[in-house]
């Protein structure tokens, strides 16, 4: 299992918190005049945020799992 520092160092990681940093910014700062408009936008920041992370959690979790599989004996 990797260590803490390696798993937030990681471009992975780094693009999540992007990602997650600019849908916080969309949500709570948005420049739209109508309220459709920002309403849609705070969904779809919303949904970013969602799916960064469940995104981030599963490549995380593949990762994890290929290095704690046995290897094979040849």
């Amino acid at each position: 299992m990797r260590s803490f520092l390696e798993r937030i160092s990681s471009r992975k990681f780094l693009t999540a918190l992007a990602v997650q940093a600019a849908a916080v910014a969309a949500l709570f700062w948005p420049d739209q005049a109508e309220v459709y408009q920002t309403a849609a936008v705070r969904i779809a920041a919303l949904a970013t945020m969602l799916l960064a992370a469940l995104g981030y959690g599963k490549i995380e979790a593949a990762i994890d799992a290929e290095k704690n599989t046995p290897e094979e004996e040849s």
